[in-house]
C-alpha cells in the first residue's frame, strides 16, 4: 500500500510540473535568429519556378511519340514504368505557389510581403505558374485530388476531382490570375520574366488558348470561348522573339539537363521513326534538329535507331543537336510563335474567330516560325512550304508534332489528342501499346482506397491505355 501511495504521488508532482510548464512564457528562446519569421515570397516563388525546366526537359513523353529513343538503357521507349508518382508535385512546388497566394490575401500579411512585389501581382503569377503545373499533371494522369488536398492530417484521404471539374477550375484561375495583373512591380525573385508583367500576361494566355485547343473534342462550346478571348488580348505569342523559354545558368546547379545527360554518357539517340519523317519530306530541319552518328562508316550517318531495342551501338546513329546537348545555358522553349500559329490554323478549320488570316496562312506562319527558330535557310524554308500547302487537320497535326521537337509533355499530349502522325508502337515493349496516360503511384490505393475505388470507376482502369476526358479520337 506504501509503495501505491508513493507512486501516487511521484505521479502526481510529476503531472503538476508538466502541467505548469503550460503556462510559462519561454520567450524568444525557440526562435532562430538567423531564421525568417514570415514567409518570404521571393524565395517561395524560384523554389517552384524551378519545376518548369522537370516538365519542358521531361524525356518520357519524347520516348513514347518516337522523336528519340534510348541507348543501352531502354525504358520510356518500351512503356517500361507501369505507375508514376505525383507526391513531389503537391509537397513542393504547388505548396509554396499556395502559400504565396495565402500571405498575399491575408489582411494581416498582405502589407509585410508587398515589399515583394504588388500583392495582386504576386497572387496572379502564383496562380498561374500553378495552373500550369496543374495542367501537366491533370494531363498525365487525369483525375486528380485537388479541392479536398492540401489540408494536412486533416485530409488524408482526398476525393479526387475530374479531369473536367479541372479544366473549368484551371480556366478560372487563370481568367483570375488575368484580371489581376496591374501595373504594380512585378514579384521579386521571378526566374522567369524578372517581374515583367506584360510577359506573364502572354504566358497566361498562352496557357489559356493551349487548354482550350486540348479540351475541343470533349467541350467545343467552352473550348470555343476560351480560345477566342485568349486570341482577343492580343498577347499570344505570334513571332519567334517573343518566344517563351526558360534560361540556364552556366553552372552544375541550373545549367540545361540536356548537356548533363550528354556530360559523361550517350542514353538518347534520335528516332528511326523521326528521322524517317524528316527524310520522306526533306524536312531542313533534320540538318538543325540533329547531328550525324560519330561513326562515319556506317551506311547513313543519319540513321534513326530502332524504338526501343538495346541500342548500344550508340555511335552508329544520329544525335540530337549540339545547340541543344553541347550548351549549358541553351534555352529550352516553353510557348513559341510556331504553336500559336498552328492552333490559329486549327481554330480557323473549326470556324472560330482567330482575328484574322485563314487556316492555310497560319499553317504556313507555323512552318516558317519553327524553321526560322532553327535556323533553317530562307530558300530551303521556302521550298519546304511551297511543297507542303495542304492545311487539313492532318496536316496541322503532323507539323505540329515536327515543331514541338524534344517538347515532352506538350508533344505526347497533342499526339493523344490529334492521333497524328500514326505510330507504330515498339515491337520490344512487353505490352505493344503507346501509353496514353500514367496510373496512379500504388500507394494511392493503400492509403486512400474508397477514393481510389471511386475514381477508377468513374474514369477507368488505372493502367498506361485509359484515354483522359479530353481523348476523344
Amino acid at each position: 500500500m506504501k509503495k501505491t501511495i508513493k507512486k501516487i504521488a511521484v505521479f502526481m508532482f510529476a503531472a503538476s510540473i508538466i502541467s505548469s510548464c503550460n503556462t510559462v512564457d519561454f520567450g524568444n528562446i525557440n526562435d532562430n535568429p538567423n531564421g525568417p519569421t514570415a514567409a518570404i515570397t521571393s524565395q517561395l516563388l524560384p523554389a517552384a519556378q524551378v519545376s518548369v525546366s522537370s516538365i519542358i526537359t521531361d524525356v518520357t513523353g519524347i520516348n513514347y511519340v518516337q522523336q528519340i529513343t534510348e541507348g543501352q538503357y531502354p525504358g520510356p521507349s518500351r512503356y517500361a514504368t507501369l505507375t508514376f508518382s505525383y507526391n513531389s508535385w503537391y509537397t513542393g512546388p504547388i505548396q509554396n505557389l499556395n502559400r504565396i497566394i495565402e500571405v498575399n490575401e491575408d489582411a494581416d500579411t498582405a502589407p509585410v510581403v508587398a515589399a515583394f512585389g504588388n500583392n495582386n501581382n504576386q497572387i496572379a503569377v502564383a496562380k498561374l505558374l500553378r495552373a500550369y503545373f496543374l495542367q501537366y499533371m491533370t494531363d498525365t494522369w487525369g483525375a486528380l485530388p485537388w479541392t479536398e488536398a492540401f489540408k494536412g492530417i486533416q485530409g488524408t484521404q482526398p476525393k479526387f476531382d475530374s479531369q473536367q471539374s479541372l479544366y473549368t477550375y484551371m480556366f478560372a484561375e487563370v481568367d483570375d490570375a488575368l484580371s489581376k495583373i496591374n501595373a504594380g512591380a512585378g514579384p521579386q525573385g521571378d526566374l522567369l520574366f524578372g517581374g515583367d508583367m506584360a510577359k506573364w500576361a502572354s504566358f497566361g494566355n498562352m496557357l489559356k488558348m493551349t487548354m482550350a485547343l486540348r479540351i475541343s473534342d470533349a467541350d467545343a462550346g467552352t473550348a470555343k470561348t476560351k480560345f477566342e478571348q485568349a486570341v482577343a488580348s492580343g498577347k499570344l505569342v505570334t513571332t519567334n522573339a517573343q518566344n517563351i523559354r526558360w534560361n540556364y545558368g552556366s553552372d552544375e546547379t541550373s545549367d540545361n539537363p540536356w548537356e548533363d545527360r550528354f556530360f559523361s554518357r550517350e542514353d538518347y539517340v534520335m528516332s528511326e521513326t523521326f528521322m524517317g519523317f524528316l527524310n520522306a519530306k526533306a524536312d531542313p530541319r533534320k540538318f538543325k534538329y540533329t547531328k550525324p552518328a560519330q561513326n562515319l562508316a556506317v551506311p547513313d550517318i543519319y540513321a534513326g535507331a530502332p524504338n526501343g531495342k538495346v541500342n548500344g551501338n550508340t555511335k552508329d546513329f544520329a544525335f540530337i543537336t549540339d545547340t541543344v546537348i553541347g550548351d549549358k545555358t541553351y534555352k529550352v522553349a516553353i510557348y513559341t510563335a510556331a504553336q500559336t500559329h498552328f492552333a490559329l490554323a486549327e481554330g480557323a478549320l473549326k470556324g472560330w474567330n482567330v482575328g484574322g488570316g485563314t487556316a492555310a496562312a497560319h499553317f504556313k506562319m507555323g512552318i516558317e516560325a519553327s524553321m526560322m527558330d532553327w535556323g533553317v535557310s530562307t530558300a530551303d524554308m521556302n521550298t519546304y512550304t511551297a511543297a507542303n500547302t495542304s492545311a487539313t487537320i492532318a496536316d496541322i497535326a503532323y507539323e505540329k508534332y515536327m515543331a514541338l521537337y524534344l517538347n515532352g509533355p506538350e508533344l505526347w499530349a497533342e499526339w493523344r489528342r490529334l492521333d497524328v502522325p500514326v505510330l507504330t508502337p515498339s515491337t520490344f515493349a512487353l505490352d505493344p501499346r503507346i501509353p496514353v496516360r500514367h496510373a496512379y503511384d500504388g500507394s494511392v490505393g493503400d492509403n486512400n482506397p474508397d477514393n481510389y475505388a471511386a475514381v477508377v470507376a468513374s474514369q477507368g482502369p488505372d493502367t498506361l491505355h485509359t484515354k483522359l476526358w479530353w481523348d476523344k479520337n
